[in-house]
């Protein structure tokens, strides 16, 4: 079990270094959890597995590495309504939700737009988007 640890940790090194970041037991441990993740975990679940690797991993440390990994397009965010941001590893997915009827798009575009509003897509979260 140790073999397949130092393995994977090696990958994570090594993957860190040519991202031209810094090596840090935090961020393999961050970075480990992700890669790790069968699900898509919010970054205090994130913080959680990664203190299990690395016990100085801090909340601060997560969301600055998640941000610096959704900006290189290396992880993705999913917003969802009244909960935290879900992670996972790998580029946002595109919006599975319908196209609709162009006209009633329209329509309901310029409504919006009467009262202020700008329509976005219901799609994963990319930094500067």
């Amino acid at each position: 079990m140790a073999d397949v640890t130092v393995a994977m940790t090696t990958d994570a090194r090594e993957m860190l270094a040519r991202a031209g970041w810094r090596v840090t037991p935090p961020r393999v441990a961050i970075w480990q959890v992700l890669c790790d993740a069968t699900d898509e975990p919010d970054a205090v679940e994130i913080l959680r597995r990664a203190r299990l690797w690395e016990p100085r991993t801090s909340l601060g440390t997560v969301y600055r590495f998640l941000r610096d990994l959704e900006q290189r397009g290396l992880a993705a965010c999913r917003l969802l309504p009244h909960q935290r941001a879900r992670w996972r590893i790998g580029s946002p997915e595109p919006s599975a939700a319908p196209q609709g009827d162009p006209v009633t798009l329209a329509a309901i575009t310029q409504l919006a737009a009467a009262f202020g509003y700008r329509l976005i897509p219901n799609t994963w979260h990319r930094a500067g988007t």
